[in-house]
């Protein structure tokens, strides 16, 4: 049976679990924002999660459309990020963006100034978390 998508995001069950229980334990501006956006996600069966969807622990290819650049990132819990390798928290704005929009999504991050970056998903590669 198809799945009815309301507002574009789609979360898997289990990576919804994990984010809600960290909104629950870490009120922040940050957890705040990340509330808001699970709450526009539809919830699915981690095995009908789209392959054409940003997950926790994807790496993301993603393109700013105004300079062409193109950033590889993986999406991580707050404690296994690294900047060194690319890890970037899933409470980081550009982490709370991307979860759980599709391939193809342009997404607004916010910069310093009250600029921002009109950013465009080009690949997704999931890369499921040992033990889940």
């Amino acid at each position: 049976m198809p799945m009815e998508m309301n507002n574009g995001l789609i979360v898997s069950e289990s990576d919804y679990r994990k984010l809600a229980h960290l909104v629950e334990v870490s009120r922040s501006t940050a957890t705040y924002d990340l509330d808001v956006e699970l709450a526009k996600a539809d919830i699915c069966p981690d095995d009908s999660l789209p392959e054409t969807v940003v997950a926790l622990y994807d790496t993301v290819v993603f393109r700013d459309l105004k300079t062409d650049a193109r950033r590889t990132v993986t999406i991580v819990m707050p404690w296994e990020s690294s900047v060194a390798r690319m890890h970037i928290s899933i409470l980081s704005p550009v982490g709370t963006a991307l979860i759980g929009e599709p391939l193809g999504a342009t997404i607004t991050w916010p910069l310093l100034n009250g600029r921002s970056a009109q950013l465009q998903v080009v690949e997704i590669k999931r890369r499921h978390h040992p033990g889940t």
